[in-house]
């Protein structure tokens, strides 16, 4: 019985993921509908646009959400264990993918306010942190195991 409540957890904790995760590929579709242009690949080099300070501070600002997210998911895991309570566990899931997706967030804004050609660059970092993000069963198992005296 208690096997089963932990699966269903961990499904849930996958399904949130797994939705989160989507929403990347939902970035990329709604910049080709809105600014096609910006998928026109040329032989433009790689650089900091014509706002290199704004494109500077979104990539800090991203470096910071990612490591963050990072930072906040093990402290959500560490007091899930302290506590036994899964619900940590999904919070901690939560906040460190939509901290990863606010580095997404900052590659659409380049890309639709600033016409940033490299936005992708943001958008994929987000994608690789969620994906980094992924439940692990095992963190589960341990929040949810409780001593027998």
């Amino acid at each position: 019985m208690v096997k089963k409540g932990i699966e269903v957890k961990y499904q849930t904790l996958v399904v949130i993921w797994a939705a989160l995760l989507v929403s990347q590929a939902i970035f990329f579709v709604l910049i080709y509908f809105v600014k096609p242009e910006l998928f026109s690949f040329g032989s433009v080099p790689v650089s900091f646009g014509s706002k290199p300070l704004i494109v500077g501070v979104f990539a800090l600002a991203a470096v910071i959400l990612f490591a963050l997210s990072f930072i906040f998911r093990r402290q959500y895991i560490a007091r899930a264990m302290v506590d036994h309570d899964a619900g940590c566990l999904q919070t901690g899931l939560v906040l460190g993918c939509a901290l990863c997706e606010g580095c997404s967030l900052l590659g659409v804004i380049l890309a639709l306010v600033f016409g940033y050609e490299y936005f992708f660059l943001w958008i994929a970092a987000g994608t690789v942190g969620i994906l980094m993000h992924f439940p692990q069963k095992g963190s589960l198992d341990a929040a949810t195991f409780k001593k027998q005296f």
